[in-house]
């Protein structure tokens, strides 16, 4: 099922159905800042199977999934976080960050790795801004075109055909260039650049 909505201004009734098949723990597909996403309910134990199935993650692996928020404080619900790392979230986001972070209590434990990581990323995205209200929990997601392939336009008909046994819906926001995000590893006092991608590194 294809949903067609305009990326600067979603109308609220038109994500109604993309809404309505998160709660059925479904997956979904939806524009980013960074291209095209896989999507699901952050408290949907098979949403998070399912994802990592299509992006091919063994639970035993040591990369994190990745959820969306609206707000640091939301941040700071599902992950550790003191000053220095609070006034560096204040200078990055929104935008095309992902930041791997020590997990809370609050995160479902299929969401991080071995050392209790998880990625957490505030969108430059009205889309996402909009599907996180209107769920009223975080968005977990995973970019549909691998960070190591090469890139192709993503056009949101061919990904329809391609997983549509796999999504219960795709949005139509055209076709978007896939573009990953810069990865921070900000579970220590240091910052560990995982993958350098469009967004510029803080020092």
């Amino acid at each position: 099922m294809l949903v067609y909505i305009d990326a600067e201004r979603p109308a609220p009734r038109k994500l109604q159905p993309v809404i309505d098949a998160l709660r059925r723990d479904q997956v979904v597909i939806y524009p980013t800042d960074t291209g095209y996403a896989f999507g699901g309910a952050l408290s949907s134990a098979k949403a998070i199977s399912r994802l990592r199935k299509l992006k091919g993650i063994n639970p035993k692996h040591p990369k994190p999934l990745t959820m969306l928020v609206n707000d640091i404080a939301d941040i700071g619900r599902y992950a550790h976080m003191g000053t220095s790392l609070y006034r560096l979230m204040k200078r990055l986001l929104p935008g095309p960050y992902t930041l791997v972070l020590r997990a809370t209590s609050d995160t479902p434990r299929a969401m991080y790795n071995r050392n209790h990581e998880v990625g957490i990323r505030i969108p430059d995205s009205p889309v996402c801004r909009m599907l996180v209200d209107l769920l009223g929990e975080p968005l977990l997601t995973g970019s549909v075109t691998p960070a190591e392939e090469q890139f192709d336009l993503e056009e949101p008909e061919m990904l329809e055909h391609r997983f549509s046994r796999d999504v219960a819906v795709v949005i139509h926001a055209g076709p978007l260039w896939p573009d990953p995000s810069t990865v921070l590893k900000c579970t220590d006092d240091e910052i560990e650049v995982l993958r350098q991608g469009q967004g510029e590194l803080p020092f």
